[in-house]
């Protein structure tokens, strides 16, 4: 099954760059565009998502970052001279600190960087694209072996309470929680995105229901920086319940490859239910965003090292920058998983 969401386009802050960015916003709608194009090619059409309102998504989100998401904009536009996008002036040291209740201040409390602006789209963009993983959870739920949601904007960086990295709801943490609150037992997660999920990581970082297996480039020189080390490995009840697998600069297919089957390994040793896959193609070689060197090749043995695990599998697509290449790795993965 393939869920698409379709209220992204509009959520698009390049439209309104001003003059002191630097560079473009690579999270883009032809992200979503060439990614159905490729399903389209290869004789795939998708189902548009659901509507299935906001309550699975508090089961992961606070309730106050959802209602800065869905308010923010609008309250930002009733202010004086208010630019055209939502931007935090600073942002929040949240030790000791406490949410304001002016929305430029709760800008700098729930938006962690530049990367996470709000235009006025961005809420229902966000929200339908959670509604494609939940689709997609459901559809595992209900007997699929393999669904694929193709999300945008994606998830993996958005905390219980903070958007960051583009990603405003968490879509896998979102449709892995649909499964466990429909009686599945244990998850896991696989995040072969080229920046670690941090997102995801909090999220679940004290639980032991779902086991959390990132493959990435080091962080000690790439987004997300504060996250993702090899000695993070889940705290309380979770311990144990964390692999990270950083990489160096320049890691190429052999490298990668080599790491996700050690990821699924550790993923198979703790017999979950079911698999979600943070799906990403930004290690893809001269992404704008990464410094890892993976192609195609490298994508079509990742779905099938994914496929051999057996395990009835939910998809979720994050990043990947470089859209030129976005359909050929979309196609090889998918036809190494044997959905193509």
């Amino acid at each position: 099954m393939i869920v698409i969401t379709t209220d992204h386009a509009a959520h698009d802050p390049n439209r309104f760059t001003l003059p002191t960015d630097t560079r473009p916003y690579w999270e883009v709608p032809a992200r979503a565009d060439t990614l159905l194009a490729a399903l389209g090619a290869a004789g795939i059409g998708g189902e548009p998502a659901k509507d299935h309102g906001l309550a699975p998504i508090a089961r992961i989100h606070d309730a106050g970052y959802l209602r800065f998401l869905e308010t923010a904009f609008a309250r930002w536009q009733a202010l004086p001279n208010a630019a055209p996008i939502l931007r935090a002036p600073a942002y929040a040291v949240r030790h000791g600190g406490r949410c304001p209740d002016a929305v430029a201040g709760q800008a700098g409390w729930y938006l962690s960087s530049v990367t996470c602006p709000v235009v006025d789209a961005t809420f229902g963009a966000a929200v339908g694209s959670a509604h494609a993983a939940i689709d997609a959870a459901d559809a595992v739920l209900s007997g699929e072996q393999t669904a694929y949601a193709l999300c945008r904007p994606p998830g993996h960086h958005a905390h219980t309470d903070m958007a960051g990295g583009f990603c405003y709801l968490n879509n896998a943490a979102i449709a892995a929680q649909r499964m466990l609150d429909a009686g599945t037992g244990p998850l896991a997660i696989l995040d072969f995105d080229v920046h670690h999920g941090n997102g995801t990581q909090q999220i679940f970082y004290p639980r032991d229901d779902v086991f959390y297996a990132s493959v990435h480039g080091d962080p000690a020189g790439l987004y997300p920086w504060f996250a993702g080390y090899a000695d993070e490995t889940g705290q309380g009840r979770g311990a144990g319940w964390n692999l990270n697998l950083p990489l160096p600069p320049g890691t190429r297919n052999d490298g990668f490859t080599a790491a996700t089957a050690r990821a699924l390994d550790a993923i198979a040793a703790k017999r979950p239910a079911a698999l979600i896959v943070s799906v990403g193609f930004d290690a893809q070689d001269g992404d704008p965003a990464a410094n890892l060197a993976v192609d195609a090749t490298g994508f079509g043995t990742i779905g099938r090292q994914i496929a051999a695990l057996g395990l009835p599998t939910v998809l979720v697509q994050e990043g990947g920058y470089l859209v030129e290449r976005l359909g050929p790795n979309l196609t090889a993965f998918l036809t190494g998983m044997g959905v193509l």
